[in-house]
């Protein structure tokens, strides 16, 4: 199976001052197979304005050699995918990184030399040793079979061996002061954003429970809201994580743990929680992230309104771009377009009448429905028919505004129905 290598590149307004890093990759028994490198500017999934560049390792024999070269502006991760094997480089501007790995066993046979060789190196054997730990869809399914309190001590057990790992490492005090921030927000934002996940997770797995499950309050004891507001650890994945289930929690809180039926009132609550809880790039991500979700989902008028509200943050030129984007067809509708449609959308149940005119049930919505379902073959079915009349006879000429008798026929065919 062949993979693709694409390497994504971040929007000309965000790289004014951008100076590129140059990525050398060495492989070995890679021959046909390609690589895909991910450069997600915006933290969304998706970058629609970046170009792409596709290499893949020719089928010649022996090692061989990959350039590429990626435009930063800051301190950032790189995303190295091979068969499916996900390997984060840790590069800032104007680094030279030299990678080699054979194509049997890839992360075991990874090495890096050059620029940020011993934070790479260290990455790649951290991320190799917790795989399970920031892998959120195993980790969200080992929650919902654990009680919260059992729960929290693994997570517990969990930091405390990332963070031994780390402090142990040999060469460590050699990393880049940006490197060691970095990783010591993954580790302790790993901890907080799957302890705030574990109500949310666990409350939506199961619709017919009304409410979100509230966390003891000495668990959410240790959580620093200063360091929530440090515009540092947005390059953090646990991070923005984190973040998502913060504003989501204690948005919930806010309104006594109750579920959302209403789409619309959900992101507008969580607009209004960002709105006075986040600062800076974490609160104009919340936004894109909430319109790049669930614009489809809500009314245009709140669509506009958080869209409005991400456009006058500092430097959201690239994220109004990619929302205008995915949201503008949305956005450009009137309310009532949307709600009828959605009306239109629920009336599964159509039935035609003796007229020949198309009826559904949604269309009687705010009336007293009286159904009764028969068939021509059904003897007592038909022999309740007066009764139903000499009911619909006693009704007052208001009363028979409000209340419409629906008689629905089981017959195999039109004809057999029409002849009764």
């Amino acid at each position: 199976m062949k993979h693709l290598l694409i390497l994504f590149l971040s929007f000309t307004s965000l790289l004014s001052e951008a100076q590129s890093v140059n990525i050398s990759v060495k492989t070995e028994n890679a021959q046909g197979d390609t690589l895909q490198l991910i450069h997600d500017v915006l933290f969304l999934g998706e970058n629609p304005a970046s170009s792409a560049q596709v290499i893949r390792v020719s089928e010649g024999n022996g090692s061989q050699q990959l350039k590429f070269t990626a435009d930063v502006n800051a301190v950032t991760l790189l995303e190295l995918v091979y068969k499916k094997q996900h390997l984060f480089i840790f590069a800032d501007k104007g680094d030279n990184i030299d990678l080699e790995f054979d194509g049997k066993d890839f992360f075991k046979s990874v090495k890096f030399k050059g620029s940020k060789a011993s934070e790479n190196d260290f990455l790649a054997k951290f991320n190799q040793q917790f795989s399970k730990e920031f892998n959120t869809s195993m980790m969200y399914a080992k929650l919902k079979e654990s009680g919260v309190d059992a729960w929290e001590m693994a997570l517990f057990d969990t930091k405390r061996a990332q963070t031994k790992f780390y402090r142990e490492f040999p060469g460590k005090d050699n990393f880049s002061e940006d490197f060691k921030k970095y990783l010591e927000n993954q580790i302790r934002w790993n901890y907080w954003h799957l302890l705030l996940a574990y109500p949310i997770v666990r409350g939506n797995s199961d619709p017919k429970v009304p409410n979100v499950l509230s966390l003891p309050s000495v668990l959410l004891e240790g959580l620093d809201e200063k360091k929530i507001q440090d515009e540092n650890t947005m390059l953090s994945s646990e991070y923005r994580a984190f973040v998502n289930y913060y504003v989501t929690y204690y948005n919930s809180k806010d309104k006594g743990f109750v579920k959302y039926a209403d789409m619309s009132k959900m992101i507008q609550d969580k607009h209004l929680f960002a709105r006075e809880h986040l600062q800076g790039k974490a609160y104009q991500y919340i936004l894109a992230g909430l319109l790049y979700d669930r614009c489809e989902q809500v009314l245009p008028s709140v669509a506009r309104n958080v869209f409005s509200a991400l456009s006058i943050t500092p430097n959201s030129e690239a994220y109004a771009a990619l929302i205008r984007e995915k949201c503008g067809s949305i956005m450009s509708k009137k309310d009532e377009e949307v709600t009828k449609k959605a009306d239109d959308s629920k009336n599964w149940f159509r039935m035609l009448s003796l007229k020949g005119d198309t009826l559904s049930l949604a269309s009687l919505k705010g009336k007293v429905v009286y159904i009764d379902f028969w068939a021509s073959w059904c003897g007592p079915c038909r022999m309740e028919f007066p009764y139903s009349k000499q009911l619909h006879a006693k009704l007052t000429d208001k009363q028979k505004k409000d209340i419409v008798f629906l008689y629905i026929s089981i017959d195999d065919t039109v004809e057999i129905w029409k002849k009764q």
